[in-house]
């Protein structure tokens, strides 16, 4: 009877091992510096590449940047969470930069990992 004991006690161990909830990754915050030269109105946006619909501002929404001054939009991330930028001329998202509306595009220097830091400054040029 105690050799079952024992083997039911080492089996609950072995167990509650197996089901240890995944660490949680702590909330960051990151600055982007973004600045149009672009001679027409820009909208962005930036997207988690790390969770999936993830979007800042929100879904369908986007900054504008109406003027040639470097903007400063902090956002709130988790800490390592890899996040592109996507811009757009307003009214015509055939013309982009980075990932573009949506995240619809690729890019090879576009993403920046969340760490608390602040991005350079991404020029979006002609």
């Amino acid at each position: 009877m105690r050799r079952l004991r024992l083997c039911v006690l080492a089996l609950m161990a072995l167990l509650s091992l197996s089901f240890v909830a995944p660490p949680v990754e702590a909330q960051s915050e990151m600055t982007w510096q973004i600045k149009s030269r672009y001679p027409y109105k820009v909208q962005i946006a930036f997207y988690s590449q790390d969770r999936q619909g993830h979007v800042w501002p929100g879904s369908g929404r986007a900054y504008n940047l109406d003027d040639s001054q470097v903007h400063q939009i902090k956002i709130s991330c988790l800490g390592g969470e890899r996040i592109c930028y996507g811009g757009w001329v307003t009214g015509n998202s055939k013309e982009y930069w980075g990932v573009g509306n949506n995240n619809a595009h690729r890019c090879s220097n576009c993403c920046y990992t969340c760490n608390g830091a602040m991005t350079p400054v991404i020029n979006l040029n002609n």
